[in-house]
């Protein structure tokens, strides 16, 4: 029987010289701290020894086309390149001395996609989809120069509209806790991404953070009070749409796994973009 052995959720722009230029010493500062305990997260991270990494993340219109947005897509194959852009944005061309290459867990992949489809999920598969920041900025603050476990990539359409509902992406994670808990693999699942910092798919709001949504839908999950989560985004607080669904993918496995965990929250105010950074790690024993 496999088991969730470390489950996680951070910011995914993790590179303290964009803050500078764009929010000045302080938001530098506030990053750099945040990196400093992702890396602790790290460190508890490896010691349990994780088979597979699943890592939860939104596309940024950088690997799906409007010609076909999937509402989620399992990265399947046996390794993973990393993203390279033309005229990438600085977070994005700090990858650019990352390996180009990861390996992922085939099996698991493939356990997702397959028993989902079983399950009524209509996910869509990749063979070649690549890793931004989104996914690999995380990754290295977590693990640094230590090596990394096989990866499973799961995007969530956080962008184009329509969007999946939180519901459905509540259901995805318990689906996937279920792949997990049905296997013979110790696994740690991480989710990426922003919270309200993208509200109403409007470009005018990029950069007007609610962050007091933003700590409340933290506090929910602190509290394991999952009941709220899948709720439309509109009960929740209308024109939320962006990260929150990654984070309630992650919840789901959380909940189906029966695991608590805790949230670390960094602040950055009055600057464009506001930034909330959160992490949260399992209280479960090292097994």
């Amino acid at each position: 029987m496999g088991r969730i052995v470390y489950a996680a959720a951070m910011s995914h722009v993790l590179h303290p010289p964009y803050y500078e230029k764009n929010v000045g010493p302080h938001g530098k500062r506030m990053v750099e701290e945040l990196i400093a305990v992702v890396g602790e997260m790290g460190r508890e991270l490896s010691a349990r020894r994780p088979d597979a990494l699943v890592i939860v993340a939104d596309d940024h219109l950088n690997v799906f086309s409007f010609d076909a947005v999937p509402a989620m897509c399992v990265r399947i194959g046996r390794s993973v390149s990393r993203m390279s852009q033309e005229g990438a944005i600085e977070f994005d061309r700090a990858l650019d001395g990352l390996a180009e290459r990861y390996p992922m867990h085939e099996d698991l992949a493939n356990r997702i996609l397959e028993d989902g489809l079983e399950a009524g999920f209509d996910f869509a598969a990749s063979w070649s989809a690549p890793l931004d920041h989104a996914f690999l900025s995380p990754l290295t603050a977590l693990y640094g120069t230590r090596p990394m476990p096989p990866l499973v990539p799961f995007w969530v359409n956080c962008f184009v509209a329509p969007l999946p509902p939180a519901r459905r992406c509540f259901a995805a994670g318990q689906h996937i806790a279920r792949v997990v808990a049905d296997g013979p693999w110790n696994v740690a699942v991480i989710a990426t991404g922003g919270l309200s910092h993208f509200p109403e798919l409007s470009l005018a709001r990029v950069g007007t953070s609610d962050v007091e949504f933003d700590r409340r839908v933290i506090g929910w999950m602190q509290r394991g009070e999952h009941a709220i989560l899948p709720r439309p985004a509109t009960d929740v607080r209308t024109g939320t749409v962006r990260g929150p669904k990654t984070a309630v993918t992650l919840t789901a496995k959380l909940d189906q796994a029966g695991l608590r965990w805790m949230a670390v929250t960094i602040d950055v105010t009055r600057c464009w973009p506001r930034l909330i950074g959160s992490g949260a790690r399992s209280e479960s024993p090292l097994g």
